[in-house]
């Protein structure tokens, strides 16, 4: 905590935070110009909320920096696509837009929805919709980055701005199993209950059994579109991605993202700190 606390003393714009601090001299300072929701930078943002969170609500220092980057997000990287006007998160560099979204942003739009069902204004207060609304078109964003490939698997990244298409898949088109946009599912059928994300969630499990499964385990995929086998199988597959698929259709787990848990970014279901069994 005393980390975090430090890094937000940093003045960062809009509350959006590069994705390299120097820590090499008695202060801290900005080590780039880069901002990112995607790599080096999505759990920064995932732990102003869930810190305040686990905390009870009580740390509010961390609920109104957590507000302050989402506003910041949402001014400055929200965009829509054409023809089809799909929401997704860009990528800043010295101040110009890189129209990119990674898979690894896509946890922002169940992050987002965690935000406005908590929000100290309450969810019907114009802030908490918009985040809710965004939250929910992020996902549909994502869902289109796994359905638009011929093998229902989502790349790395997808880059917008085609003159034809919504998005266009990046130079790195394999699909490594990760587990965000899954994760965004969950969260959002856990708090909507629209049965809508446990049919997208369906449908990705699907392509996974498809073109995934081998004799030994689970592969990750050179190409979503040609669908090759690689020799490995992230770690993250079984410890976030099946747990939240699997999640996303059991009724029976005694999960409360509102009352008693918080999921750190790695998947693990923590008590809230008042729920927590005291140490002997």
């Amino acid at each position: 905590m005393r980390a975090l606390d430090e890094v937000l003393k940093l003045d960062a714009e809009s509350g959006l935070y590069p994705t390299m601090i120097y820590n090499t001299k008695q202060e801290l300072s900005f080590g780039n110009s880069e901002i990112s929701i995607g790599a080096m930078g999505d759990s920064f943002y995932e732990y102003l909320l869930k810190v305040w969170l686990q905390g009870g609500k009580r740390e509010m220092k961390y609920r109104r920096m957590y507000d302050k980057s989402i506003n910041g997000i949402l001014d400055k990287l929200i965009h829509m696509s054409r023809p089809n006007y799909l929401t997704y998160v860009a990528e800043l560099k010295s101040g110009s837009v890189i129209h990119k979204m990674d898979h690894l942003s896509c946890f922002l739009g169940g992050n987002l929805a965690l935000g406005a069902y908590t929000h100290p204004d309450g969810l019907d207060s114009l802030i908490a919709q918009r985040q809710l609304r965004t939250g929910k078109q992020l996902a549909y964003t994502c869902y289109q980055m796994y359905a638009r490939s011929k093998s229902g698997l989502a790349p790395e990244y997808v880059k917008f701005g085609s003159a034809k298409d919504d998005f266009v898949k990046g130079h790195a088109s394999y699909y490594i199993l990760r587990p965000e946009t899954s994760e965004t599912f969950f969260i959002l059928y856990h708090l909507t209950k629209d049965p809508v994300y446990r049919e997208w969630g369906w449908e990705i499990f699907q392509a996974i059994e498809e073109h995934c499964k081998t004799d030994a385990g689970y592969a990750a995929i050179r190409d979503v579109d040609t669908m090759k086998q690689d020799n490995r199988m992230e770690s993250f597959f079984l410890a976030e991605t099946l747990k939240y698929l699997y999640l996303l259709q059991d009724d029976t787990a005694e999960i409360d993202l509102l009352n008693t848990h918080v999921f750190n970014t790695e998947a693990h279901p923590l008590r809230l700190l008042s729920l927590a069994p005291e140490s002997s």
